[in-house]
């Protein structure tokens, strides 16, 4: 199994600032027009510091003076999913939300109680289990590890 992970233990830091530049320089790339409601949907999103619903970027961007409608919003979503701006992050309740990332391969650690999210690299962990499974037969083609728990500031209140 190829491995696409980088170095393990690596913390992934995600300005802001950094992201919103480079995910609407990834829209005009692909041809798109940066209107007002996607640049809206870009800029709240990148302001975002837990995972979101798509029915939250919907709520609060429809009463905005871009006017983003549900469509826009739903369809803004699919393409940042589509293209590793935006990973979509099991909740410890089986729901699905969505977190800024980047292209690429990496790992979330989300907080129980506020939501954070941690994205990290490497997969020094996965090897061991992957040598057991290809040892009985199973060929590992990928995988996604997403683990819960408390942040620093949360486990900090209790």
């Amino acid at each position: 199994m190829s491995d696409p992970c980088h170095e393990d233990g690596a913390v992934i830091e995600l300005s802001e600032r950094e992201w919103q530049q480079q995910v609407l320089a990834a829209l005009q790339l692909d041809g798109q027009r940066l209107t007002a409601p996607r640049q809206a949907i870009v800029r709240w999103i990148a302001a975002q510091h837990t995972p979101f619903s798509a029915e939250a970027l919907t709520a609060a961007l429809s009463p905005q003076p871009a006017s983003v409608g549900r469509a826009t919003a739903y369809r803004a979503v699919e393409w940042l999913r589509d293209q590793g701006w935006l990973a979509r992050v099991q909740t410890e309740r089986g729901d699905y939300t969505y977190a800024r990332t980047l292209p690429g391969h990496h790992h979330h650690a989300v907080c129980t109680r506020c939501g954070a999210l941690l994205m990290f690299e490497g997969c020094a962990m996965i090897e061991s289990l992957t040598s057991m499974l290809e040892a009985q037969g199973f060929q590992v083609q990928g995988h996604i590890v997403e683990l819960f728990g408390l942040c620093a500031t949360c486990k900090a209140k209790t």
